[in-house]
C-alpha cells in the first residue's frame, strides 16, 4: 500500500493499459466509451464534491475506480485515433507518387528500405493529394546512400498491404508495421525513381523534421570522422552501432554472435549507452553539489547534455525512450528525491504511452523498462551478497550484480520472443560491457580531437585494437560448449514467470509463506507447460511448405526429430528457425538423399511426396502418370502444368512461394479442370499436414 501511496503514476499506468490491450481485441462504439468516460468524469468530481468525513471514508474507493475507468476509456479512444489518423489512400494502385523520407535509407541484404508519407500522386488527369505512410524498398544504388530524412522522391511503384503471418509461429509483419502507423510496401527498382525538385517543406510550421535532419546529416558527419580515421569491417560497423546506432553495416554472422552470448544489448543504443554518457556527465559535473542552485544547474546541464547525445545519434526510438527515462531519473536523484525513482520510471512510461499506445507491445519497450525496474530493485539486493574492500573486486561484483539484476527482469521476455538463452551472459559481461565503455571514451576522444593529426591516428588505433579485442572475445565466448539453450515460452508461461518473479521477490521482504507458496506453485505451473509442449514435441509428425519468395522450404517433422530440404540453410533458420525453438524441435537436418528422400521423391508416413525441381521432367514422357499424394511446385519451376501433370499425377499440388503469380494463377487453372486440389502458399500461407 506505501508503494502505491508514493507511486501515482505506477497506478496511472496500470489504467490506462486495459484500454490499449482491450482495443486490440474488442471493437467498442464510440458511443459507449464517450458515456462511459462521461460518467466515470462525473463520478470524480462527486468525490471531490464529498465533504462529510464519514462519507468520505467510506466512498474512499470512488476517486479511484472511477480515474481508472475514465483513464482505460482515455487511452481506448487514443487507439482509435491513432488507427484513424494512419490510413492509406493509394492501396492497390500503380502511380507515380512523390513521397518524402521520414528517416535516412536503412541498407538491407539486396535493397534499401525506405519509411516515407505519401504527399501526392500524378495520374493522366494531374496530380491530386495523397495520404498515409509507407515502407519502400529500393533496388541497391550508390545515389540511394545520399538520401537524407526530409528529401522527397518520385517513385512509379504499386503500394500494397504487408503480408501478415504467413508461416506457424511467424512474424507478423502487417500487424508490426500498422502499429507504427504504416500500412503499405512497394519495391522501387533502379530507373523507377528520382529525387523529386519540390523543396522539403522545413519551416516554422515543421520543426520536428527539420531536427530530424540534422540529426541524420550530424551522425552521418561523425561516421565520416570513423571511415576516414582508418576504421573498416567489423570494427566500423560495430564502432558505428555502439556509440551512434547505425546498425546497417553489421553482418548476420556477428549479430549471431553478439545475439547467442547475450551482447545485443551493447549494438543497440539505449539505456546501456545513455546511463555511461550520463555517468560521465555526472562524474565531471561532482563539484556542482553544494548549494541548492548548483544542483539544480548540474541537473540541467545532465539533461542538456542527454539530449544533444540522442541528437546526435539520430534520435532513434530506443535513444530517446532511454533519454526521457533517464531525464526523470537526473531529476529525482538531482533533486535529492531518491524514493521517488520508482515513480519517475513509470512517469516516462505514462507519457510515453500517452504519446503512441501501441508502444506497449514494442519489444525495446519492454526490454528497457523491465531491466532498469529489475536494476534499481534487485541490483542494491544483489550487491551485499559479497562484500570486499578490494576495488577491482567490488567493481567486478557491481558489474556482475547489475549483470544478474538485469537478467532477471528481461529474461523471461528474451525465452518468449527469441526462444534461447545465453549461459554464458555473466562471462559476456564481465568482458563486453568494460570494453564497450573504453571503446565509448576512445570514440569521444577521436571524435573531439579527430584534427589533430598524430594524436588522432593514435586514438583510432587504440580505438581499432579495442573494437577486434571485443569482436575476437565475443566470438570466443559464442564457441564455447553449451553456450546457448533453446527454451521457449508461450505467453501464459511468460505471465506466469512474471507472477513467480513478483512473489518470490515480495517474499525476501515480508517471510509470508503464503506467498512463497504462490511463488513457488508459478514455477510449477512453467515448468508444467514447457513439459507438455515438449510431450507434444515427440509425438507429433507434421509436412510444412514454409512461406519464402527466394527459396524452397520443406520441413518433415517427425517425434522431435527435424529434416529440412531447402537450398539456404541460412535463409531457412530465419523463416522457420522461431518454429523450430518454439516447439522444442532439435537442430535441423539438412537432407539430400536418404532411405526416404531422394532427389526431390520422399515417402513420409505412408504418403509419397514430390518436389519438383525445374530439370526433374525435362524431355522425359510417360505412358503411365506417377501416382503420388503431394506434388510441390519450387524452386521457381518453368515446365507447363500440362506437362507436368502428364508425368505426374498428385492428390494435391502445393505451389510454394518461389512460384511467380501468372505461373500459380495458370497452374491452378489446370488442377482445377482436373479436379486436383490446389494450394497457394503465396495466397494462403504455409502449407501444414499434421499426421496421426
Amino acid at each position: 500500500m506505501d508503494f502505491l501511496l508514493r507511486t501515482p503514476f505506477f497506478r496511472l499506468l496500470l489504467a490506462i493499459i486495459p484500454g490499449i490491450v482491450l482495443f486490440q481485441y474488442v471493437q467498442l462504439p464510440p458511443s459507449a466509451l464517450y458515456i462511459t468516460g462521461g460518467i466515470s468524469s462525473v463520478f470524480v468530481l462527486i468525490s471531490f464534491l464529498i465533504r462529510k468525513s464519514n462519507f468520505q471514508f467510506k466512498f474512499r474507493w470512488l476517486f479511484g475506480v472511477s480515474m481508472t475507468i475514465f483513464l482505460s476509456a482515455l487511452s481506448y479512444v487514443l487507439c482509435l485515433n491513432f488507427e484513424k489518423n494512419h490510413t492509406f489512400s493509394s492501396l492497390n494502385e500503380h502511380a507515380v507518387c512523390e513521397v518524402e523520407l521520414e528517416a535516412a535509407p536503412v541498407e538491407k541484404a539486396k535493397s534499401y528500405l525506405c519509411k516515407v508519407e505519401l504527399v501526392q500522386k500524378y495520374d493522366s488527369t494531374g496530380y491530386k493529394n495523397a495520404y498515409g505512410h509507407a515502407i519502400i524498398y529500393l533496388q541497391k544504388d550508390s545515389s540511394v546512400r545520399q538520401l537524407l530524412l526530409g528529401d522527397r522522391l518520385l517513385v512509379d511503384a504499386e503500394f500494397k498491404s504487408p503480408d501478415g503471418v504467413q508461416n506457424p509461429q511467424g512474424f507478423d509483419y502487417a500487424r508490426y508495421l500498422r502499429r507504427q502507423g504504416i500500412l503499405a510496401t512497394a519495391y522501387v527498382p533502379t530507373g523507377k525513381w528520382q529525387k523529386s525538385k519540390t523543396l522539403p517543406a522545413f519551416s516554422m510550421l515543421h520543426p520536428l523534421k527539420y531536427i530530424y535532419r540534422l540529426a541524420g546529416m550530424s551522425r552521418n558527419y561523425l561516421l565520416n570522422i570513423y571511415r576516414t580515421s582508418g576504421i573498416r569491417g567489423d570494427e566500423f560497423a560495430v564502432l558505428a552501432a555502439l556509440t551512434l546506432g547505425f546498425t546497417d553495416e553489421l553482418q548476420p554472422d556477428l549479430l549471431k554472435s553478439y545475439s547467442a552470448t547475450g551482447a545485443m544489448h551493447i549494438l543497440s543504443v539505449s539505456g546501456l549507452h545513455v546511463g555511461i554518457v550520463y555517468a560521465v556527465i555526472l562524474f565531471l559535473l561532482g563539484f556542482m553539489n553544494k548549494k541548492k542552485w548548483q544542483r539544480v544547474m548540474r541537473v540541467m546541464l545532465i539533461i542538456l547534455f542527454l539530449w544533444a547525445y540522442a541528437f546526435i545519434t539520430g534520435l532513434s526510438p530506443a535513444v530517446l525512450r532511454a533519454t526521457l527515462m533517464f531525464s526523470f531519473v537526473t531529476v529525482a536523484t538531482g533533486m535529492g528525491w531518491k524514493s521517488k525513482i520508482y515513480n519517475n520510471i513509470f512517469a516516462s512510461a505514462f507519457l510515453l504511452l500517452l504519446f503512441n499506445p501501441n508502444l506497449i507491445f514494442d519489444i525495446g519497450f519492454q526490454l528497457s523498462y523491465s531491466a532498469v525496474m529489475s536494476i534499481v530493485f534487485f541490483q542494491p539486493q544483489i550487491s551485499t551478497w559479497f562484500v570486499t574492500s578490494n576495488k577491482l573486486l567490488k567493481k567486478s561484483w557491481d558489474l556482475v550484480a547489475v549483470s544478474l539484476a538485469a537478467q532477471l527482469g528481461t529474461a523471461p521476455f528474451v525465452l518468449y520472443y527469441f526462444h534461447q538463452f545465453p549461459n554464458f551472459f555473466l562471462l559476456t559481461n564481465l568482458v563486453a560491457i568494460p570494453l564497450s565503455t573504453i571503446i565509448i571514451y576512445l570514440a569521444i576522444a577521436l571524435l573531439i580531437i579527430s584534427v589533430v593529426p598524430y594524436l588522432s591516428v593514435a586514438i583510432a588505433f587504440l580505438l581499432n585494437w579495442s573494437l577486434w579485442l571485443l569482436n575476437y572475445l565475443i566470438v570466443g565466448i559464442q564457441n564455447l560448449p553449451w553456450s546457448i539453450s533453446t527454451i521457449s515460452m508461450d505467453f501464459r508461461q511468460l505471465i506466469f514467470a512474471f507472477i513467480a518473479i513478483a512473489f518470490l521477490s515480495a517474499y525476501f521482504f515480508r517471510k509470508n509463506y503464503t506467498i512463497l507458496t504462490a511463488g513457488l506453485v508459478s514455477i510449477l505451473l512453467v515448468c508444467g507447460m514447457y513439459s507438455f509442449q515438449k510431450y507434444k514435441s515427440l509425438t507429433t509428425s507434421k509436412f510444412i511448405v514454409f512461406a519464402d519468395s527466394r527459396v524452397p522450404i520443406i520441413n518433415f517433422v517427425e517425434r522431435g526429430r527435424n529434416y529440412v530440404f531447402t537450398t539456404d540453410t541460412a535463409q531457412s533458420e530465419k523463416i522457420a528457425g522461431a518454429f523450430w525453438k518454439s516447439n522444442l524441435l532439435k537442430s535441423p537436418e539438412y537432407i539430400d538423399n536418404t532411405s526416404w528422400f531422394n532427389d526431390g521423391f520422399a515417402s513420409f508416413h505412408n504418403k509419397r511426396f514430390i518436389i519438383l525441381k525445374d530439370t526433374l521432367l525435362k524431355n522425359k514422357t510417360t505412358n503411365q502418370p506417377l501416382q503420388v499424394d503431394y506434388l510441390v511446385l519450387s524452386n521457381r519451376v518453368k515446365p507447363k502444368m500440362e506437362q507436368i501433370l502428364d508425368c505426374i499425377q498428385p492428390m494435391m499440388v502445393v505451389a510454394d512461394k518461389s512460384i511467380s503469380k501468372w505461373y500459380t494463377s495458370n497452374a491452378r487453372k489446370v488442377c482445377e479442370s482436373r479436379g486436383i486440389t490446389f494450394w497457394s502458399v503465396a495466397e494462403k500461407g504455409a502449407f501444414v499436414v499434421n499426421f496421426k
